[in-house]
């Protein structure tokens, strides 16, 4: 199909396909949230393949087989993944091809950029923003558990062996306060990432 002729000096109207890039954008964070991309500090760790996605469809002369392809493989390769796609994930990411295959075909050459652009920045708002309300709720159960085990926050920092301790404080065990922490600290937070039974890891990734 060929893409529409803009004639020079008038501007592609962005607005027109509004509706088709968020098409794309909301298949991406469908697949996203079910694979193991939910969280991350840099862009390549919450956006995971799909970055590549889209610069790939930039270049053009890839069909939505091949670059789905593509995706499911760099996915395959990452250590958390170990080799599997879940089902909805899959079908997420294949519609998410799909449609900005379809994208691509009626934007035009001189605009494309902008849209792929466009398209990556939304999502990785969407991405960050969904992660970041995500860990705060995580946040808010830890507090929620150490009150549970402490009438104040005096016997917190008398069992932390930390007179700054607090229970608003997120359950890190990367950093040097868990590392090196004294008192029941980490006894805590080992116990309250127990309770969970989560699969996944509820820290960022560092990358």
């Amino acid at each position: 199909m060929r893409k529409p002729l803009v004639t020079r000096g008038e501007r592609f109207d962005l607005s027109t396909v509004n509706p088709q890039m968020e098409a794309v954008i909301d298949a991406f964070d469908r697949y996203l949230e079910a694979s193991p991309y939910r969280l991350g500090r840099t862009k390549h760790a919450v956006m995971g393949p799909v970055a590549k996605i889209l610069e790939r469809a930039g270049a053009g002369h890839w069909s939505a087989e091949a670059l789905a392809g593509y995706a499911l493989r760099v996915h395959e390769m990452n250590p958390k993944a170990r080799g599997f796609v879940p089902a909805e994930a899959r079908a997420a990411m294949e519609s998410g091809v799909q449609e900005l295959i379809r994208l691509t075909h009626i934007v035009p050459v001189t605009a494309l950029a902008k849209v792929l652009e466009r398209l990556e920045y939304a999502l990785y708002y969407r991405r960050r923003k969904r992660a970041s309300e995500w860990m705060e709720s995580i946040r808010k159960e830890f507090e929620k558990f150490l009150r549970s085990r402490y009438e104040s926050v005096e016997a917190l920092r008398e069992a932390w062996k930390d007179k700054n301790a607090t229970f608003e404080v997120y359950p890190s065990r990367k950093n040097e306060a868990y590392r090196k922490g004294k008192g029941k600290r980490k006894e805590d937070i080992d116990a309250f990432y127990a309770s969970l039974e989560l699969e996944e890891d509820i820290e960022e990734e560092e990358e």
